[in-house]
């Protein structure tokens, strides 16, 4: 066996034990929260595929190989089931959510299964490695949709490490299987491959250890506006009153608003700002704290009579929205209901 050899199998190991540790921290927050319980699966579903990636280490497994199969296969279904809870504090799980995993376990199964001679096996590889492309470039989309608005600082820097490093090494791997389908990865695919692994296995076990305990809300905090209680450290509480002072002079109306204006406003820096507002006031996303403010407005603006002319463009872009239409969805989200109606009911108790 080579030193090449030698050193793969090295770090192949060494991911199945990172990847199971990671299982068992997981764990410990599964029956809280959803994030940690697709976490656990992604955990899993990483120390499977390093195992039978690998064709020393298949064959060795000999049939447990075909049990680890069911979670490695569909890995990158798994991986973005858990970025998008991880990334998304008001993830909810749908059942729609399952029709990647369909589309990849027909592939699969269109892979393995037909003869040598059908053309099937590479058509199948093709969809797979499409889906899995996907998944990976909306996984790297949310990361950087939401990475202003985000108030919680190591899971930022994760978004700027998964964003960059994702989109790459995803396509990477789907070129190279479609690339040796049918005739099997050479040598040093394997060794790249499982050095790899280990590589992002560590950093990512890094990461989570650093990470805030409380980096998967509960189940129940998923709630739109639910905030958790926290307490403002000491050094803190000047900047927090100052926010809310700012807040009571209506600084939430102003269009466009950022952690980053309204840190120039109050005259901080803008990681200073995010602390407040997320260890001390207890928000996990800039959004969520502005519409707290914004929609206690909207509501007094509804159900007050002297504004029941008023057209509800009129009082969202009043209250910092660009449009109708998010104010709309920000409203149904806290409210449950639409503003016309809101309005409607309000009048008419009044």
């Amino acid at each position: 066996m080579t030193t090449a050899a030698i050193l793969e199998l090295l770090a192949r190991g060494g991911t199945t034990g990172l990847a199971l540790m990671l299982a068992l921290f997981f764990w410990r927050d599964a029956r809280r929260a959803i994030g940690a319980r697709l976490g656990l699966l992604f955990a899993l579903g990483v120390a499977c595929y390093a195992l039978v990636s690998s064709n020393v280490v298949s064959l060795a497994l000999g049939p447990v190989s075909l049990a680890l199969n069911l979670l490695a296969i569909p890995t990158a279904v798994l991986f973005w089931w858990f970025v998008t809870a991880l990334f998304d504090d008001r993830f909810v799980w749908r059942q729609w959510r399952l029709i990647p995993l369909g589309i990849v376990a027909l592939a699969a199964a269109g892979h393995f299964l037909p003869g040598p001679d059908s053309p099937l096996p590479l058509i199948a590889m093709l969809a797979w490695q499409t889906a899995n492309v996907l998944m990976m470039a909306h996984a790297a989309v949310l990361a950087i949709r939401d990475w202003p608005d985000d108030l919680i600082e190591p899971r930022r820097r994760f978004r700027v490490a998964l964003a960059s490093l994702v989109p790459i090494l995803g396509i990477t791997v789907s070129v190279m299987e479609i690339r040796f389908a049918g005739i099997g990865f050479p040598d040093w695919v394997f060794h790249t491959q499982g050095i790899t692994l280990f590589g992002l296995a560590l950093l990512f076990t890094g990461w989570l250890i650093a990470a805030p305990t409380d980096l998967f809300p509960p189940d129940t905090a998923r709630a739109p506006g639910a905030v958790q209680s926290t307490k403002l450290a000491p050094e803190d509480r000047p900047l927090a009153a100052r926010l809310d002072q700012a807040m009571a002079d209506g600084l939430y109306r102003e269009a466009g608003l950022t952690v980053g204006t309204l840190a120039g406003h109050l005259k901080t820096r803008e990681h200073r700002l995010r602390r407040p507002i997320n260890k001390g006031l207890g928000y996990r996303n800039f959004s969520a704290f502005l519409n707290t403010h914004r929609l206690a407005e909207a509501k007094r603006l509804l159900a007050a009579p002297e504004r029941a002319q008023d057209q509800i463009l009129i009082i969202a872009l009043e209250l910092g929205y660009g449009s109708v239409a998010p104010f709309n969805r920000a409203f149904r989200a806290e409210t449950g209901t639409t503003p016309t109606l809101y309005r409607r009911t309000a009048l008419a108790e009044a």
